[in-house]
């Protein structure tokens, strides 16, 4: 048991670390990238009949995805907002009932128009009230382009979950042929000719699917997308729906996304992994609470399947407040398989995340026992052995709490998260010269693992994409 569910986690491993940003205090560097202001901007978010949307939530963030400033559009939908100097910058423009919408902001000093499309606005409603998507998506993916315009809801740490989220998405779907090659064993040009030879007879579903596949391998995501849409337009089968849906949430096509997978849940309501994927897309949107609501349904579906708990799982240790569903659904999870580690540690950060720290103290034993437990089910479960050196400092044993710490790092060497933890204790027990040797093995490990994630957001292009509610109405003149 414990092989499988350690194989399954393989993907999530990496990113356990970030949780320390929704927990620890915010660093000197970060505050001093909140120092001197530049001049600010102004701008006005309309509706696609133009009319001005008020009391519309603008952000502006680091490229990192942390919040400079923020300010709501007035009753004409106009805003003023300053802009930290220095650095790259994104606005993030949101409000309940439409889409939100991410770009980065221009150095010129041109005022910036915004459009809000309504969130249900690819479909329509019928006398129950129940969605009715109409069959033409309400988007097109116009081109791709580097990822550092992908900008990211809330945090660094939420964006990252929501990276991942993604990939673990993609690992559910089925390939096309038994074992998808790579592309140093394959030939992919004589595969995608030999393709489209055959489609040249017939276009069929199931070959514009592969040849999704084959150019995504290609690395062309543009030619792949359009490959996908198209099976799902000759086959709206689930597979198709999931594949196409997948490579827009990949590539953080993230409102598309939404809508495909909805489409294709809509359509295939049994569908599990339509479902789990819908919820990552809705994660990465920025709507958590309805991400997860999302994923626990998928788990009633076939409640024997692990894999909607390691979702709702990630999202429960990454998420500063409770999750409505999640205690039910992990303590499900916990008791079909009290056995694994990772069903132990998940169930114990549900209890920990719900309720108010009377509640929290009333359950301090609880969580401790499966926290133990799931050590004891994995010795090198560094996770744990974290959440227990936090939970002992917050009960002020700070004995216990550096154990635990140096048996996280003992578990991983490289575990950031834990180093700080680390050091702060040492620090509050006047041990400068460990505190110290800690904080920078923290720093080191900080340097190189954003390097490395730099890298791989990089080797995936996101999306352009074109709505088609776009304005009919030409700028006022104080909007030019």
């Amino acid at each position: 048991m414990m092989g499988v569910f350690k194989s399954r986690l393989q993907g999530f491993a990496a990113f356990a670390v970030l949780l320390f940003a929704c927990q620890i205090p915010v660093l000197a560097a970060a505050a001093s990238a909140q120092q001197s202001s530049a001049a600010s901007f102004e701008g006005t978010v309309r509706e696609s009949t133009g009319s001005g949307i008020s009391d519309a939530t603008v952000c502006v963030e680091t490229s990192s995805g942390a919040k400079e400033s923020e300010t709501r559009s007035n009753a004409t939908g106009h805003f003023n907002l300053p802009v930290p100097a220095g650095g790259t910058h994104f606005v993030r423009i949101q409000k309940a009932g439409y889409r939100g919408v991410v770009q980065q902001l221009k150095t010129t000093a041109e005022p910036l128009n915004v459009v809000l499309a309504h969130a249900d606005s690819a479909a329509t409603r019928n006398s129950a009230g129940e969605f009715q998507f109409s069959d033409e998506p309400n988007f097109t993916v116009a081109g791709v382009t580097d990822w550092t315009a992908a900008g990211g809801h809330g945090s660094d740490v939420s964006l990252r979950t929501s990276e991942a989220l993604a990939k673990e998405t993609r690992r559910l779907e089925t390939p096309n042929w038994n074992t998808k090659p790579s592309v140093a064993s394959t030939d992919f040009a004589s595969m995608r000719s030999r393709i489209q030879q055959e489609l040249g007879n017939s276009d069929r579903a199931d070959l514009r699917r592969q040849l999704g596949d084959v150019d995504e391998q290609m690395h062309d995501p543009l030619a792949a997308v359009h490959e996908y849409e198209r099976a799902a337009q000759l086959d709206p089968s689930e597979q198709n729906y999931f594949a196409w849906a997948t490579e827009l949430l990949l590539h953080r096509a993230v409102s598309p996304a939404v809508e495909v997978f909805s489409k294709g849940a809509e359509k295939h309501p049994n569908s599990e992994r339509l479902h789990v994927g819908l919820g990552a897309a809705l994660y990465a949107s920025g709507l958590y609470a309805q991400a997860a609501e999302r994923v626990c349904a998928a788990s009633d579906l076939n409640p024997k399947d692990t894999t909607p708990y390691l979702f709702i799982g990630k999202m429960v240790q990454v998420s500063a407040q409770p999750l409505s569903c999640s205690e039910e659904k992990l303590e499900r999870f916990w008791r079909n398989h009290s056995d694994s580690a990772t069903a132990n540690y998940f169930y114990a950060m549900a209890l920990w995340r719900k309720g108010d720290d009377s509640v929290k103290t009333s359950r301090a034993d609880q969580i401790e026992r499966l926290l133990r437990q799931s050590t004891n089910l994995d010795p090198k479960y560094a996770e744990a052995y974290l959440q227990l050196g936090i939970l002992y400092s917050a009960h002020d044993q700070p004995i216990k709490a550096i154990d635990a710490y140096q048996q996280a790092i003992n578990a991983n060497p490289n575990y950031a998260e834990a180093h700080f933890r680390l050091a702060q204790a040492y620090k509050k027990a006047s041990e400068s010269p460990k505190a110290r040797q800690e904080f920078q093995a923290y720093e080191n490990i900080q340097k190189a693992e954003a390097a490395a994630v730099e890298q791989q957001r990089r080797e995936i292009q996101q999306f352009v994409i074109v709505f088609k509610d776009k304005p009919q109405f030409a700028p006022s003149k104080g909007d030019q």
